[in-house]
C-alpha cells in the first residue's frame, strides 16, 4: 500500500510539473503577442491601414515624380533607411492650372523641408499667350529653374522664411497620417470641372502608406474635409510666403465693363478676377482714351501687371483661376461682343 501511495504521488507531481510548465509556456505566448501589439500600436499610423517598407511603389499620374525626386537626390520615400522616431512626408496639390505644389518634410533630430512649384514641360515657347509659359509666369520668383525629361521646377525665394517646426506641427494636427483614403468615403457632387488633387507619401520609421483626395468640398458629409482644407491652407500660406514679383507679360483678354471682375483670356483659357478698374488705369498709364460708366459695354484690353494663385478656398463656388492686379495698360478697344478682335 505504501508503495502504491508513493507512485500515485509521484505521477500527481509530475502531472502537475507539465501542468505548470504548459501554463508558463502559454503565458509567454500570451506575454510575447501583447508586447508585440503594443509595440505596433505606438507609431502614427497604426489607426490606419499600412504597409512594412515595400521594396517598390506603383507610380501614380498625381504623386510626386519620380524624376524631380531622383533630380532632387531624394529618391522614393521609401527608399532611406529612417531611424527611430524619424518620420517624413511629401504632399503634391495639383490642378489643371499649373504651376504645380511639392512640399517634403522630414523631422529627425532637426526639420529638413522643401517647397518647390513644377510643371509639365513645353515643347515650344508660346509667344502670344505668356500664361502657358510657366518660367515666363513665375519669372522673378525663383533664382534658378531645373529640368527632366518631362518636368520642369524651381524653388521659390522666401518674402519670410517660414518657422518648420510651426508648419510640421501643423501638418500633424491635421492628422496626415492617419486620414482616410478617398475611396472609403461618401462623396458629394462636384461644384466645379476642374478640381484640386492632393496625394500625400507619409512614412514612420519603417511604416508607409499613400493616399489621394480630390477637392474637399467633395468630401461635405465627412470629418476628413476639415483636415483636408486645413492642409490646402497651409499650402497657400507657404505660397504667400514666397516672393511674388510683376512678371512684365503683356496679357490679352476682354471684359464686360470697366471693373469686371471677369478678365477672360483670349485664349479662353482661363478666366482671372480683375481687380481695378480701367479708368484708373489709363490715367496712370497716360492712355488717351476716356472711359465712361458703361456696365454693358465690352472691352478688349492688353496689359501687364502682378498674377496671383486663385486659391481652391476662393475659387471653389467661383470662375476664377487666377487674379490679376493690373498696373499698365498697352492697348484697350470697344467690342461689339465677348470676344477679342484677333
Amino acid at each position: 500500500m505504501k508503495l502504491s501511495q508513493t507512485r500515485n504521488a509521484e505521477g500527481i507531481q509530475i502531472i502537475l510539473n507539465r501542468g505548470l510548465t504548459g501554463i508558463r509556456t502559454v503565458l509567454t505566448v500570451v506575454i510575447s503577442i501583447i508586447i508585440m501589439s503594443s509595440c505596433e500600436s505606438t507609431h502614427k499610423m497604426s489607426r490606419v491601414e499600412h504597409v512594412v517598407l515595400p521594396t517598390a511603389v506603383l507610380s501614380s499620374p498625381r504623386a510626386l515624380p519620380q524624376e524631380i525626386a531622383v533630380s532632387l537626390g531624394w529618391g522614393g520615400i521609401y527608399e532611406d533607411t529612417l531611424g527611430v522616431e524619424e518620420e517624413e512626408f511629401r504632399v503634391v496639390l495639383s490642378s489643371p492650372i499649373p504651376p504645380y505644389h511639392i512640399l517634403r518634410m522630414k523631422k529627425a533630430k532637426d526639420i529638413e523641408a522643401t517647397y518647390i512649384l513644377f510643371w509639365e514641360k513645353k515643347a515650344a515657347i508660346d509667344i502670344e499667350y505668356p500664361q502657358r509659359n510657366i518660367r515666363w509666369f513665375i519669372q522673378g520668383e525663383c533664382g534658378d529653374f531645373y529640368q527632366t525629361a518631362r518636368f520642369e521646377y524651381c524653388i521659390p525665394e522666401w518674402f519670410e522664411e517660414p518657422e518648420w517646426l510651426r508648419v510640421y506641427e501643423l501638418f500633424d494636427k491635421s492628422n496626415i497620417w492617419t486620414l482616410e483614403p478617398a475611396d472609403s468615403l461618401a462623396r458629394d457632387s462636384l461644384s466645379r470641372d476642374d478640381q484640386w488633387v492632393i496625394n500625400v507619401e507619409a512614412r514612420v520609421e519603417n511604416y508607409f502608406r499613400r493616399y489621394q483626395h480630390t477637392s474637399p468640398d467633395t468630401y461635405k458629409e465627412s470629418s476628413t474635409r476639415s483636415d483636408l482644407l486645413q492642409i490646402v491652407s497651409q499650402m497657400r500660406a507657404l505660397r504667400d510666403a514666397t516672393i511674388q514679383r510683376n512678371n512684365f507679360n503683356v496679357y490679352r483678354g476682354y471684359m464686360k465693363g470697366p471693373s469686371g471682375p471677369e478678365f477672360i483670356l483670349c485664349d479662353e483659357s482661363e478666366i482671372w478676377y480683375f481687380e481695378g478698374h480701367l479708368e484708373d488705369l489709363v490715367i496712370t498709364s497716360a492712355y488717351p482714351v476716356l472711359i465712361e460708366e458703361a456696365a454693358e459695354q465690352y472691352f478688349y484690353v492688353e496689359l501687364r501687371g502682378k498674377i496671383r494663385d486663385q486659391w481652391y478656398t476662393e475659387w471653389v463656388d467661383q470662375s476664377h483661376t487666377r487674379v490679376i492686379i493690373p498696373d499698365e495698360i498697352n492697348e484697350i478697344q470697344l467690342v461689339d461682343g465677348p470676344r477679342c478682335p484677333y
